[in-house]
């Protein structure tokens, strides 16, 4: 190929450059590569050390709430009952049978054709219905077209949309001269807002400087100015409005309430047909148990138009058939009652609102699932250190250990795989050593008649490999007798988590000496980057130099070719 062809230029010029990049660029390319590798290492071991760190975090604990505190049930069935133990629970066992299972109370009203006209004439209809602390008001707005189905509908849709809400009234007369301190109550939370009218406020100028200061302060409601007058409402229905005062501005005012509560949130209406062109209004309390029955007061008859009397409400009367209106279930007294939970507890009866009791026994909660029949025998709950959560939080320890030790490990090492990354670093193998040492050996501390090593619960050290529980049965033996020494390995002052938590510390971080390490490195790789590009940009210039002489030449031969052949053509005319 002609060296001065166009071809022949570019391949000159391309095998120029491919030599100078193999041999000046090349071993940068290798220097980078390697100090990128190692920065990437490093942060796989600052993320493996991380993780580990986080579960010694959970060992090194020592207060009440330390994983070595944690308790288990166990149950001799758990077909009736399920029982679960915080780390405030005690070593106990009990026996419980399930007598009766908490239910919520149920109001129906009669069985009415669904089209037949109510009677009940325009206007608003009055209910207060209670249950257990808490109470509510509604109105219901007829337009007395109302068949008995509408009635019932319209019901349902009062108590199901309602929220608590309070309402001031003007007491008449003013200016008003009130100081003192209106603390709301929303569902626990606490809020008090001060109120300085001595120079004399009207009723009007009163309720907008409370609409500010109630939105700007009180979470959880919205007050507005409702034709004239001060109307707090709860945004959750769940939740519970107090008002108390200081002064006397809130009774002037008719804003002093406890525990007021929207409708939906204590009972939830229903309205289905149990029969063809037939309709049934249904009232459920929201909470179970006897101490959250209902309490109904029917101002205006709208319920008794449907059957449910003044007396059924009083006497809380059980519906003696599925068309009569009454409630669902007994609720004679406190004692005599199918709404509590009713359980026998080591031969005691007990009572409770609900089937989740978590007041019997401290640190304990049973769940009630089914009611035990006379055949059934008691179910045992035995209390005691949770052996397999212990066991699991300190497997995960091993894990988490295993996991950055053999990281390290297998790279400070040369094998088949190659030259390990680590190898001759010195910030690897005081690291390995660190791990190493920090498992191994008697934790400073413990007296000598105590347990204050590893492999005197069953967990041995290999140096290959790292940590393993190598005598399961001598590690849970350990938990669940010496629970206290067990933990005391691990989150003394000296122990293994509390010492080895501390030690991450200065690898770990932004200060942290893995950081200074992987800052390092990836400097490196930042100035042969540069370097790199710098040569590259040299070489490229140095090749197009190249091929601008390379084209000079071409262009000269060229011209030497055409005067040849001009030459040529001249001495072929003549003749000699």
């Amino acid at each position: 190929m002609n060296i001065l062809s166009t071809s022949g230029i570019n391949n000159s010029v391309n095998t120029y450059k491919y030599y100078e990049r193999t041999k000046k660029i090349d071993p940068l390319v290798q220097k980078k590569d390697k100090y990128s590798k190692l920065s990437s290492a490093w942060g796989t071991v600052s993320s493996k050390l991380s993780s580990l760190q986080s579960v010694l975090n959970d060992l090194k604990i020592t207060t009440s709430s330390s994983v070595f505190n944690t308790k288990a049930s166990v149950l001799s069935n758990s077909d009736f009952l399920s029982a679960t133990a915080t780390y405030t629970a005690t070593k106990s066992a009990y026996s419980l049978r399930v007598n009766q299972l908490a239910k919520s109370d149920v109001l129906v009203s009669g069985t009415l054709t669904s089209v037949l006209s109510s009677g009940l004439a325009a206007g608003d209809y009055a209910l207060q219905i209670n249950s257990g602390d808490y109470n509510s008001k509604i109105t219901v707005t007829l337009d007395g077209t109302e068949t008995y189905q509408g009635v019932m509908d319209a019901i349902s849709s009062a108590i199901n949309s309602d929220k608590a809400t309070v309402t001031s009234a003007d007491p008449g007369g003013g200016p008003f001269n009130y100081t003192g301190d209106l603390t709301f109550d929303i569902n626990g939370t606490s809020t008090t807002i001060s109120y300085d009218y001595s120079a004399g406020k009207t009723y009007s100028e009163i309720v907008s400087d409370l609409v500010s200061q109630i939105n700007d302060n009180v979470s959880g409601v919205v007050a507005s100015n409702v034709n004239g007058n001060l109307q707090v409402e709860v945004s959750d229905s769940k939740n519970y409005i107090s008002i108390s005062d200081t002064g006397s501005l809130a009774s002037s005012f008719g804003l002093t309430v406890t525990k007021e509560k929207g409708a939906s949130g204590i009972v939830k209406a229903s309205v289905f047909s149990p029969s063809t062109n037939n309709s049934k209004l249904s009232l459920q309390a929201v909470e179970s148990g006897y101490d959250n029955r209902l309490q109904i007061t029917d101002t205006n008859s709208i319920l008794g138009n449907l059957g449910i009397t003044s007396s059924i409400l009083t006497n809380h009367t059980q519906n003696a058939s599925d068309t009569d209106a009454g409630f669902i279930y007994d609720a004679t007294s406190s004692t005599v009652n199918e709404l509590n939970a009713k359980l026998t507890f080591n031969g005691i009866n007990i009572q409770r609102n609900s089937n989740t009791v978590d007041d019997l026994v401290s640190g304990v909660t049973f769940s009630l699932k089914a009611i035990m029949e006379a055949s059934d025998p008691d179910v045992s709950v035995n209390v005691d250190n949770d052996v397999s959560g212990v066991k699991s939080k300190i497997q995960s320890f091993i894990d988490k250990f295993n996991d950055a030790y053999s990281y390290l490990k297998s790279n400070y090492y040369s094998g088949e795989s190659g030259r390990g990354l680590f190898v001759g670093d010195p910030s690897a193998s005081s690291l390995i050593s660190t791990l190493q040492r920090s498992v191994t050996g008697q934790v400073s501390g413990i007296a000598s008649d105590k347990l204050n090593r590893l492999n005197q619960i069953g967990i041995s050290f290999d140096p290959s490999t790292g940590l393993s529980i190598s005598d399961s049965s001598t590690l849970e033996s350990n938990i669940k007798e010496k629970a206290d020494e067990v933990a005391a390995i691990f989150n003394s002052t000296n122990g293994i988590a509390t010492s080895l938590y501390d030690t991450l510390d200065n690898y770990l971080g932004s200060s942290g000496s893995i950081a200074r390490i992987t800052e390092s490195y990836d400097n490196n790789v930042s100035y042969y980057t540069d370097k790199i590009t710098a040569m590259n940009e040299r070489i490229d210039k140095s090749a197009s130099i190249l091929r601008k002489k390379y084209e000079e030449l071409q262009r000269q031969y060229a011209q030497m070719l055409s005067l040849s052949s001009f030459f040529s053509s001249i001495s072929g005319g003549y003749s000699y």
